[in-house]
């Protein structure tokens, strides 16, 4: 059998070595679901302001210290504050800790854990990584409602974390000559 376009036929093969070059290059993300909560080890590409950080890893928590920095996580609304309210219940982090625990120790070098946990009073949608001596937690939505913390209100404001304990501190972005502090971060002494 000979080829009649022999410049075609050379274009289809490279382009099918780099297609499947480019498959096994761009691997899907790991995924861990148990028991309500699905975590995603995700690359450190995808996250915003880490610049100069230098990640931990393994990260190796012990269950009990999981559990108290999940406890020590508390929100309020913005618009009709309100008494302070755990992110979870001490049921839920009971649930959690072990599971935490296990991922975490998963965390190869150039991830980060995005976790959503799932209950009946909607989704909790967060990020997880350890830097040295910190932990950095991120919320995105708590029991299914987005974060919003819009200050000219076009948006309207939802919720933000609170400090409840010494050694937490919400997450601060310089940028210029100016500092925002994001409440929706907190990063907390990981003992």
């Amino acid at each position: 059998m000979t080829v009649r376009h022999p410049l075609i036929a050379k274009i289809f093969s490279l382009s099918l070595i780099f297609f499947i070059g480019g498959c096994a290059l761009f691997k899907g993300e790991r995924t861990f679901s148990k028991s309500g909560l699905t975590v995603t080890f995700r690359s450190l590409n995808a996250l915003d302001d880490v610049q100069n950080i230098r990640f931990q890893y393994p990260i190796i928590l012990s269950e009990a210290n999981i559990r108290n920095h999940l406890l020590s996580l508390w929100y309020q609304d913005i618009v009709s504050p309100r008494k302070p309210r755990p992110v979870f219940s001490s049921s839920v982090v009971s649930k959690l800790a072990p599971l935490f625990k296990t991922v975490m120790k998963k965390v190869k070098p150039g991830k980060y854990l995005h976790f959503e946990y799932q209950d009946l009073r909607g989704i909790t949608e967060g990020q997880v990584f350890v830097t040295a001596k910190k932990i950095h937690w991120r919320f995105f939505k708590i029991n299914g409602v987005v974060y919003s913390n819009d200050p000219l209100r076009i948006r309207k404001p939802t919720w933000q974390l609170v400090r409840m304990f010494g050694g937490q501190d919400y997450q601060k972005l310089r940028t210029g000559g100016f500092e925002k502090t994001i409440k929706n971060r907190i990063i907390a002494n990981i003992n």
